[in-house]
């Protein structure tokens, strides 16, 4: 059998803990080893997730773009808006996934500035969509946390 994908990592990182690790010089070579292993172990849940993660992103803030839009209508933010959900990725690799995000987010960034000042002008529709935005990034977050003993 031919590991592939998180499996090889994963692999690689068990390869170190078992057959390196012992072999270290010293104490800062084992330290080192360890961390290496330990770090290739958290790119293993990268690989296995990341499409996954980065998909439930787009989807997200598109979502919110979409409905905060109206408010926006005629605006260059708005004309922003509009022009990100119709953007598809220009692929599914990782990085591209990753760009595309990327674009996604600096706009729910501006987004987010806008929507907050209006909060701050006293504006009540402001309110929806910045929890929304807040819980979109928690999400966000909640999608990148590893399963990890460190």
């Amino acid at each position: 059998m031919i590991p592939q994908g998180a499996q090889g990592v994963g692999h690689l990182a068990t390869r170190i803990v078992t057959d390196l690790l012992p072999k270290a010089a010293d104490d800062y070579m084992a330290a080192d080893l360890g961390m290496i292993a330990g770090l290739l172990g958290l790119v293993a849940q990268d690989f296995e997730r990341g499409t996954e993660v980065l998909l439930a992103d787009i989807a997200d803030i598109h979502a919110i773009l979409e409905t905060a839009a109206p408010r926006f209508a005629g605006s260059d933010l708005g004309r922003r808006m509009a022009a990100e959900v119709a953007r598809l990725p220009s692929g599914m690799r990782l990085s591209q996934l990753t760009a595309h995000t990327d674009g996604a987010m600096r706009v729910l960034i501006d987004v987010h500035a806008a929507v907050e000042a209006a909060a701050d002008a006293g504006e009540g529709w402001a309110k929806m969509p910045d929890l929304a935005i807040w819980t979109f990034l928690d999400a966000h977050v909640a999608r990148r946390s590893y399963d990890s003993a460190f």
